[in-house]
């Protein structure tokens, strides 16, 4: 009974989102938000579309460079195209989980061990999550006195997050942890070997300077996703400064995290961009064409490309093996 619950409240919640979305529309009016989209000349488009390279080169390379750390060697290109597929799973299923199914394609590419390229998504994906906390609780402090209840939540989530990683990264404690659940939760049968694996997941990880470098091209990434959206943001001439948007663009983005109710973040990253936007006296529907159509620059157009490499041959493997 109780997983039965649990399967239905699985269902349920990306439900919650759409509906927070279709809300904020409803609230702010149709008409206004279409007119708000109709103001966006092309050009504008154009270019944010085209910072699509330089954040995706960027993101790739933080990627291989940890491979390179865990002794994994993929090539640069493979994941150019992974990372595609990755964004569309990721935005496909709700929370990110979707993102990780880019374990499987690592695995087949290096022939490494399936832990090792479970760490390597943990990593890379914690590090992106972490970036996002920090440059967010920076942005609290700056703006402080414009939406003060927003500091303590982001403040508690860095100090949990980061002190929970870096646990979980050191083998003495990480593995303890690990092996703790695995003795008081785990049928007796599977033990060995799921004991086993947990001391796989910790073969050749990386080294904490390794991870902050991880961390500083994740920030960097952001920087030029921001622009991406900021792009639009000038198409409607609004009154805020690319540090002020760059601050209110990451706490929107690390909101999806911390609340992973709907498919790519929808409803929580346009409420939030109403909200925070609106502290400058940025109209509600200008906040929500802003923040809908940056995401369709950032994740919708890499999602189709995602997609459709998803259907070459060479990527088609069955994702169940192994």
């Amino acid at each position: 009974m109780e997983k039965f619950y649990i399967k239905k409240l699985g269902k349920f919640i990306p439900i919650i989102g759409l509906a927070l979305f279709i809300y904020i529309i409803y609230d702010i009016g149709i008409d206004k938000i279409i007119n708000a989209f109709l103001q966006i000349p092309i050009e504008y488009l154009v270019i944010g579309s085209i910072l699509l390279i330089p954040r995706f080169l960027l993101f790739t390379y933080g990627w291989y460079y940890l491979c390179k750390k865990q002794k994994m060697y993929p090539g640069f290109l493979f994941l150019f195209k992974t990372y595609f597929i990755g964004i569309f799973y990721g935005n496909v299923i709700p929370g990110g989980i979707g993102g990780h199914l880019r374990i499987i394609y690592l695995r087949e590419k290096t022939k490494a061990k399936i832990e090792k390229c479970l760490t390597n998504s943990m990593i890379e994906t914690s590090s992106l999550f972490l970036s996002g906390l920090f440059v967010s609780f920076i942005g609290s402090i700056y703006l402080f006195d414009k939406v003060p209840e927003i500091f303590p939540i982001i403040f508690i989530f860095l100090c949990f997050h980061t002190t929970a990683f870096f646990v979980l990264m050191r083998k003495n404690t990480g593995s303890k942890i690990f092996k703790f659940f695995i003795k008081y939760l785990i049928p007796k049968k599977f033990k060995e070997k799921i004991g086993d694996s947990v001391d796989a997941l910790y073969e050749d990880i990386p080294r904490t300077r390794n991870i902050i470098i991880s961390f500083i091209i994740h920030i960097l990434v952001r920087l030029v996703a921001t622009s991406q959206v900021y792009m639009v943001a000038l198409a409607f001439g609004i009154n805020v400064s690319f540090i002020d948007f760059f601050f209110i663009h990451a706490i929107a983005v690390v909101a999806i995290g911390i609340l992973p109710i709907s498919p790519g973040g929808v409803g929580v990253r346009e409420g939030m961009f109403v909200i925070l936007l609106g502290s400058y006296g940025v109209a509600p529907e200008i906040a929500f064409a802003i923040s809908f159509t940056g995401f369709l620059l950032k994740m919708l157009i890499p999602s189709i490309i995602g997609a459709i490499l998803s259907l070459k041959k060479e990527y088609r493997f069955d994702l169940s093996d192994g």
